[in-house]
This record gives C-alpha cells, structure tokens and sequence, in this order.
C-alpha cells in the first residue's frame, strides 16, 4: 500500500510530505571500488568522487600529523640551528643562517598559525607544497654557495631531511610534491649559474639527486598502498552497511509478522461484522497511539457505513455534515456518499494518506471538557484486489509516524478477507456503533 501525507487546507493545499527529492546518498558503488582496486591506482584518477575524497582523507590525515609534531619539529629546528651558532665559528655560519635556516623557520612558522585554524585541512596541501618548496629552494643554495664548507653539508642533509619529512612521513601529493621539490633546487643551481657560482654537481647528485629519485619511489609505494587500504576500507565499509541494512529488513519482516500474527489471533473465531470492526479499530488504536477512530464498510452501492468507532460520539456522522451536506440520524449512523467527504479521494487513488489541516470539528477527539480537533488523521481504504470493501480513519493531536502508517499497512490484506468473509457470512446487520462510554476490544 502507498503512503501520501497532505494538507488538507493552507497554501501548501494536498501538496504530499511523504516525498522527498533524491540526494546523494554517500554511499559508493560496491563494483566502482572493485574496479578501482583491481586497476593502476597511481597513474589514473579514481572514479567519481573517490579520488576527491580520497584526497580529502589524505588532508586531514596530514593536517592531524601536523598538529602532533609541530612542535617537535620547531624543537629539533631550534637545537641544530642554535647549537650551530654558538658551538661553531665557521665562515659559512651567517650565510648558512640567512639563506637556509631563515627560510625553514618561517615555514615552520606558517605551519604553527596553520594549526591554530578550526579547520586546518583546505590549506594544508598549499601550505605544505609551497613550505617544501622553499625549504629546498633555500637548503639546496646554501649547499651550492657554500661549496666545500661545513655548513655546505649541512645544507645538504638538511635537503635529505625535507625530502623525506615531505614523501614519506606527511605523504603529500606525490606528483605535486615532485615538481615543487626538484624545481626549487633546479632554480637554487640556475641562480648559483647566473651568478657565477661554481656548481658541485657530482655532490648534488649524491645529496640531492638521488635522495629525491628514492623518496619519488617511496613515495609512490606508500602512495599506492594509502590509496588500496582506502579503497579496501570504504569497501569494507559498504559491506557493512549493507549486512546492517538486511539486518535491519529482517527484523521489521518479524516485526510485521508478529503484528500480523497478533491481529489474526484477535479477529478468529468468525466475528461478526460490528465486532470484527471494533476488534480491528482497537487493536490500531492501541498499536498507534490514535486518540481517535472510526471504520467504515463500504456497501455495494458504493456509501459508507459507520461500523466502529473509539474516542468519538455515538454519532460521529452529525460532525461531518459540513464535510457531506447530510443530515444524520439520531438511532443509527448515516451512510455516507464517498465524493461527499474526505474519503473519496482515498477509495479512488486507493492509497493511505496522512493528512493535516482538516477542517474544524471534523473527527473530533471528544473530552470530559472539550472537543478539539485532530493535528493529523490517517484515512486508509482497505482493499480486495481493486475494490475498497472498508476504510478506516484514525487520528490523534500529532502527526503519525511512518512506523505507525506501517502498522496500518501491514494487517490491511488480512483485514479484507475477513471483512469479504463476514459480508458472505450474513453482511452487516443493524448498527452497533459504540457510545462515547464504550471502548472497542484491543
């Protein structure tokens, strides 16, 4: 059975609340990541929005390493560079200072203000990049200026260490990383040239060259395996939100059953009409918190017939004469026309519907004191194939919940077969609707 919400007056007049516009449900595409896994995963994007995502995972994973060890980082920085400028009287030193140690510690820095940000990871890969950029840019001329000086070397191990720190450790983006880190030093030996600086390029190969060729491959390797334990854990992921859901399916499938079971067992012994009628509507009532309720069977000429009702006046038909136009009687129930109600709708479209703004007075829940009216009432047609044999209206000051239309739903088929059963039995009878005082069985 269908489900509609609708306001029944207002400017938003039948528009339905059951629907909702579809959204991105954040899930991956189980054979997407299958795919994924099984092809290069360094020399093509992933699919979709994984390598967005992916790279996402990989910023904030540098981001949280940043905010951990910046401080040992501007630690080990101050020891070396100040043990450097008090144990040692080099010429090299200011030089070595102003070209190589300056530009780290600004780096560093920027990283420290960047830590200090809420939300630290849309700057970090920026950051980082153009942090290693200018740490080899300003390491990689103070080793080439330096020559043959102590703090030449210095200089150079200060390259090895940034490499690393910027492959292996922070794992930045390999290709990005790659061109920044061996364009720096490239411009550091253009300017050493134009200046006529003599270049050692046997030494910065061994300290610069090669060190970068094998953070490249390093890095590419622990690239490669970030990128499969991602794709391996979303994959993980999705599988068990998948056994969650069938889970949960099975558990409302016996859910529903045992209601079902439970309804069956209320309505056995073939009752009559009324008291299969009074039977059903209690046992709603109490399975959905309706304050409110009245059945109705439809007979072959197509009127409604109050066959129960629970919360409401013995002549519940007397309030809904500004809805039909008809008058009622005080002895027994009047049938009603379809079209002449709320309810018409319903038989035609055959759908459950929650609606909300209903007219003053109608289906009133009645008091000791006052009679107000429902904030929401469900009108569900109870069907036999295509005809509607009965229709039920529960109502109560809130809105229903979806678990609670469910439950009308779900014993709706048994529903019609016992009404369809108890009409080839001997039909209704006279009216035995319920006075205010009475209850319907639960």
């Amino acid at each position: 059975m269908n489900h509609q919400t609708v306001v029944a007056e207002g400017p938003q007049e039948h528009a339905l609340h059951g629907e909702q516009n579809a959204v991105d449900s954040g899930e991956y595409n189980e054979q997407a990541l299958r795919q994924a896994l099984q092809g290069p995963l360094l020399t093509r994007r992933l699919p979709g929005r994984l390598e967005e995502d992916f790279r996402r995972h990989a910023r904030e994973r540098a981001a949280n390493l940043l905010r951990l060890s910046v401080y040992g980082l501007i630690l080990v920085y101050t020891v070396v560079s100040g043990a450097a400028a008090i144990f040692t009287n080099e010429p090299g030193l200011n030089t070595w200072l102003l070209v190589a140690v300056l530009p780290v510690g600004l780096v560093l820095a920027m990283i420290w203000l960047a830590t200090r940000l809420d939300d630290m990871e849309p700057v970090v890969e920026p950051l980082l990049i153009g942090g290693v950029f200018v740490s080899i840019l300003g390491c990689g001329a103070a080793a080439l200026l330096l020559g043959e000086d102590l703090f030449a070397q210095i200089a150079a191990y200060e390259t090895i260490y940034v490499l690393i720190i910027a492959f292996s450790i922070l794992r930045l983006p390999l290709i990005k990383v790659s061109i920044a880190s061996l364009g720096a030093f490239l411009i550091a030996a253009l300017v050493m040239v134009a200046i006529g600086q003599p270049v050692l390029w046997l030494d910065s190969l061994l300290y610069f060259f090669v060190p970068w060729s094998l953070c490249v491959v390093v890095g590419g390797m622990l690239e490669h395996s970030e990128r499969r334990d991602y794709l391996q854990n979303e994959l993980l992921s999705l599988e068990s939100l998948r056994l969650r859901d069938l889970i949960e399916q099975s558990e409302q499938e016996l859910a529903r059953r045992a209601l079902q079971a439970d309804y069956l067992q209320l309505i056995a012994g073939k009752p009559s009409m009324y008291a299969l009628f009074q039977r059903t509507l209690g046992f709603l009532v109490e399975r959905t918190g309706a304050q409110v309720g009245m059945a109705y069977l439809v007979t072959e000429d197509g009127l409604l017939q109050p066959m129960a009702t629970w919360g409401a006046s013995r002549l519940v038909s007397q309030d809904m004469k500004t809805v039909s136009g008809k008058a009622a009687s005080d002895k027994a129930p009047a049938l009603l026309a379809p079209e002449d109600t709320l309810l018409g709708p319903v038989m035609t479209e055959r759908t459950l519907r929650q609606m909300t703004g209903l007219p003053p007075g109608y289906l009133a829940i009645r008091t000791g004191s006052q009679t107000v009216t429902p904030g929401a009432i469900i009108m569900a047609p109870v069907c036999q194939g295509d005809e509607v044999v009965a229709v039920i209206e529960l109502g109560k000051l809130a809105s229903f919940s979806g678990a609670q239309e469910d439950v009308v739903a779900a014993i709706a088929t048994h529903f019609a077969y016992a009404v369809q059963a108890g009409a080839k039995r001997g039909g209704a009878g006279e009216s035995a609707i319920q006075s205010p005082t009475e209850k319907a069985p639960a």
